[in-house]
C-alpha cells in the first residue's frame, strides 16, 4: 500500500509539473496589446498610455503592436490568430465593432461572438471644425451656407466607411443640404488639412487631439462636438445635437480578449484595467491630449455597444450599397 501511495504521489506530482501554464499566475508573461492603428496616431498614443498604467498595475509589461489595414480586419485576424490565454488582447476600434459587421462575408470571424470585451479604454467626440476664411460661427450658419450654395462646400474626411466620413455623411443628412463630403483614402485627415490650409475644402471631421494643433494656431475653428452632451473641459463648444438633433459620433476603442480566454485572466485584466483608468496621472494626461471620458464596463459596455450597433448599421448598409470602398481605420 506504502508503495502504491508513493506511485501515486510522484505521479500527481509530475502531472502538475507538466502543466505550468494551468497554475502559473496570471500574466507570467508581457501582455501584447495589438492596437488596429498606425503608430503614432491619436489613438495610439491614448492607447499606449493606458497601457504603461496598466502595466504598472498588472506588474507585467503591457505592449503595444501596431497592426493597422481592412478597417481593424487585420488586427482582429491578428489576435484570433494567437493562444486566447489573456497575454494578446485587442484595442478594438468603433469600427470593428459597428462597420465590419456590416460587411458580413468580407471578414471570417464575427466580432460579437468572437470578441470579449473588457472595458473602454477611450472615447472622444468627433468635431467638425472649419476654415476661419469660410466665415461661419456656428454650425447653423455652416448649414444655412451649405443650402445657399449646394454643391460648394466641402468636408474632408478619413478613408470611405470611417467613422469622421460616416459622420459627415450623418450630418449631411439631417441637415438636408448638398454638401461635398472628400474621403482622403491616403494620408486620411492630415490629407484634408493640407487642403483645407491651401483654401481647397472648407471643412474637416475627426476627433479632436487630430485636429489639436492647428485649433490652437487658428487656423481651423471648430463649430461642434458629435457627444450626447458639452464635454465639461470644453464647456463653449457645442454639440452638434444642438442644432441637428440625433447627430451623434464618437470614436471609442474597447480592450478585449479573443474567445476562449480564462475567465479569470479576464476579470484580472477587469480589474487592473478599472484601477489604471482611475490613475489621476493617466486622467491628467489624457485632458492634455484629448477629452476624458467614462469608462465603461459589464452590461453598461455591453449595452453601449448594441446601442452603437443599432445607430450605425443602416448608415453603413446605405453606403455599401452605394459602392463606398472597404472602411478605413
Amino acid at each position: 500500500m506504502r508503495y502504491r501511495s508513493l506511485v501515486g504521489a510522484v505521479a500527481v506530482a509530475l502531472s502538475l509539473q507538466g502543466a505550468p501554464s494551468a497554475l502559473a499566475a496570471f500574466p507570467s508573461r508581457p501582455i501584447k496589446v495589438v492596437v488596429p492603428m498606425p503608430a503614432g496616431s491619436a489613438p495610439d498614443i491614448r492607447i499606449r498610455l493606458v497601457a504603461e498604467e496598466l502595466s504598472k498595475v498588472l506588474r507585467q509589461q503591457v505592449v503595444v503592436e501596431n497592426r493597422a489595414g481592412g478597417g481593424g480586419a487585420i488586427g482582429v485576424q491578428a489576435v484570433l490568430a494567437g493562444e486566447a490565454d489573456g497575454h494578446t488582447l485587442l484595442a478594438a476600434s468603433a469600427s470593428i465593432y459597428t462597420i465590419l459587421p456590416v460587411q458580413g462575408a468580407a471578414t471570417a470571424f464575427d466580432v460579437n461572438r468572437d470578441l470579449i470585451p473588457i472595458g473602454t479604454i477611450m472615447a472622444e467626440g468627433q468635431v467638425l471644425a472649419v476654415s476661419p476664411k469660410l466665415g461661419v460661427r456656428t454650425l447653423a450658419d455652416f448649414v444655412a451656407l451649405a443650402r445657399a450654395k449646394p454643391d460648394t462646400i466641402a468636408i474632408g474626411t478619413n478613408p470611405a466607411g470611417s467613422l469622421p466620413h460616416l459622420a459627415a455623411k450623418l450630418i449631411a443628412a439631417h441637415a438636408k443640404a448638398p454638401i461635398i463630403i472628400v474621403p482622403f483614402s491616403q494620408g486620411g485627415t492630415n490629407a484634408a488639412l493640407t487642403q483645407i490650409l491651401g483654401g481647397r475644402i472648407h471643412a474637416v471631421i475627426d476627433g479632436r487631439p487630430s485636429l489639436k494643433g492647428l485649433l490652437d494656431s487658428g487656423d481651423l475653428k471648430a463649430l461642434a462636438i458629435m457627444t450626447d452632451e458639452r464635454v465639461p473641459s470644453i464647456p463653449d463648444l457645442p454639440t452638434a445635437a444642438e442644432t441637428l438633433p440625433g447627430v451623434r459620433a464618437v470614436g471609442w476603442f474597447v480592450l478585449c480578449a479573443p474567445k476562449g480566454t480564462p475567465p479569470n485572466a479576464v476579470d484580472i485584466i477587469h480589474d487592473g484595467l478599472r484601477e489604471a483608468l482611475d490613475a489621476p496621472e493617466l486622467i491628467k494626461k489624457v485632458e492634455q491630449i484629448g477629452t476624458p471620458f467614462k469608462p465603461l464596463f459589464g452590461d453598461d459596455l455591453r449595452r453601449f455597444i448594441e446601442s452603437e450597433q443599432k445607430l450605425w448599421r443602416p448608415i453603413v448598409h446605405q453606403e455599401t450599397k452605394a459602392g463606398s470602398e472597404p472602411p478605413g481605420n
